[in-house]
């Protein structure tokens, strides 16, 4: 065997070793979806909405997540069915028009809020707060995302912290269907995420009008259901974003709270890992949780420029996370997750543009040489493109018969999903790799 074809072998191994990691993730986030189905969250929304034993929460965000209709989002939020709960929305620079809107839609008054310091953050300028305290209005100097979300938790009064990303909106007693874990005792959920899709879909059976936004949306399905859903049942996941994620305070502040100095989607991929290390050095039982239910809607890209900008976003979030816990890979004190979740992630995931892109120039530059024949050209191909495209078939599979969405849609929804992995990727591989090269070059 000629080493041309020892390297061809190997770069088919790596798309199977990927792929069938994620057809692993696949069959147990499957499995997952029918136990939380049994277990019946969406039926008990109801009893849960009168129960005095559900813990309160606190919903951070800051002024330019809720989007253009600020007072809009603030209703949808407040009407959700849940006992107790306060938002408390950041904002940095002199009121504008949105803030001056909030201010005078919910009599919202300026007061000294008495709250004591445990986290490294900015210190309020003013503070607005509604009569019953339900909404509060926070404004800041310039803060990195970090440290804003450190000043809402020196200032959160309930033992629930859920942080809304850009754009959010939250589905009908979603906030209910997530609190649930929190009240089971026999093992401690750190964080939990949930089911998202676009705001473009204005009814579940019908995909979004934009192409762009259909690929990303099959995409995001693979991700979810085919690692985000089944990660939680082997010790993950290692770092995540979710627009809706929910924690406990205490156990955000045992971790030291959020990095003050990250931006953006890095401040809560980076907790994730955190959480990980604090739970496993005092060994103590821990999951993070994945609700294979619909709990939110965000905006999904609607142009390529949008994508692009989204995948790059959400590759620095995942490199400066695994950097800031790099200690962490090959410690036999964080088990399974340090020896072998955490190099697999680094090689899969944050690595998976440059192999990638190695990969595909090895095997066609060999076949244009002559070095390979057509049967392990063939071989790549599939392992590469089909192998992924059935992962991405079986998501979408699980959306429809577990969550109950996107039925009706017949071939064109699988040939959305065979094409999401066939060429999607690829070109958006290919458009990280130039983009981070471009960033080098700049700098």
């Amino acid at each position: 065997m000629s080493p041309y074809h020892i390297l061809a072998y190997l770069a088919i191994a790596y798309y199977l070793g990927l792929y069938s990691v994620h057809m692993l993730h696949l069959a147990l986030g499957y499995q997952a979806a029918l136990r939380w189905k049994k277990l019946g969250y969406l039926e008990e929304a109801h009893r849960l909405s009168r129960s005095e034993m559900v813990p309160p929460l606190t919903l951070a965000t800051d002024l330019d997540s809720m989007g253009e209709d600020a007072v809009s989002w603030v209703d949808h939020v407040l009407s959700q069915r849940f006992p107790e709960m306060e938002i408390l929305a950041v904002f940095q620079g002199d009121p504008d028009e949105k803030a001056e809107e909030l201010i005078e839609t919910y009599f919202l008054r300026r007061v000294d809020r008495v709250y004591r310091c445990v986290l490294e953050a900015p210190h309020p300028r003013e503070v607005y707060q509604s009569d019953d305290r339900r909404l509060s209005l926070v404004r800041t100097g310039e803060a990195p995302r970090g440290a804003s979300l450190n000043l809402a938790l020196n200032l959160a009064r309930y033992p629930l912290f859920a942080v809304a990303g850009q754009g959010t909106r939250l589905e009908d007693d979603a906030l209910l269907c997530m609190v649930r874990p929190f009240m089971e005792g026999e093992v401690r959920t750190l964080a939990l995420m949930g089911v998202e899709l676009p705001l473009e879909m204005e009814d579940e059976n019908l995909l979004p009008p934009r192409r762009i936004t259909r690929f990303a949306l099959m995409e995001s399905l693979r991700v979810q259901l085919g690692y985000m859903a089944g990660a939680p049942y082997l010790g993950g996941p290692v770092t995540s974003y979710s627009s809706l994620t929910i924690y406990r305070k205490k156990d955000l502040l045992r971790a030291g709270g959020f990095k003050p100095d990250l931006q953006d989607m890095g401040a809560e991929m980076d907790m994730n890992l955190r959480l990980h290390r604090v739970m496993r050095e005092k060994k103590r039982p821990y999951r993070f949780v994945f609700l294979p239910q619909l709990v939110a809607r965000r905006p999904f890209p609607r142009r390529w420029r949008d994508h692009f900008r989204e995948t790059r976003a959400q590759r620095r979030g995942i490199s400066t996370a695994l950097h800031c816990e790099r200690d962490m890979l090959f410690r036999a004190r964080y088990g399974s997750l340090g020896l072998l979740e955490l190099p697999v992630y680094w090689l899969f995931v944050n690595l998976a543009p440059v192999v990638g892109f190695v990969a595909y120039a090895v095997s066609i530059l060999f076949f244009a040489l002559g070095k390979i024949g057509w049967p392990v050209l063939a071989a790549f191909l599939a392992s590469s493109m089909v192998y992924p495209a059935l992962v991405g078939a079986g998501a979408v599979v699980a959306a429809r018969r577990e969550l109950g969405i996107l039925k009706g849609q017949g071939v064109l929804l699988y040939g959305y999903a065979f094409m999401t992995q066939i060429w999607f990727r690829q070109l958006t591989n290919l458009a990280t790799l130039l983009i981070r090269a471009a960033g080098k070059e700049r700098a």
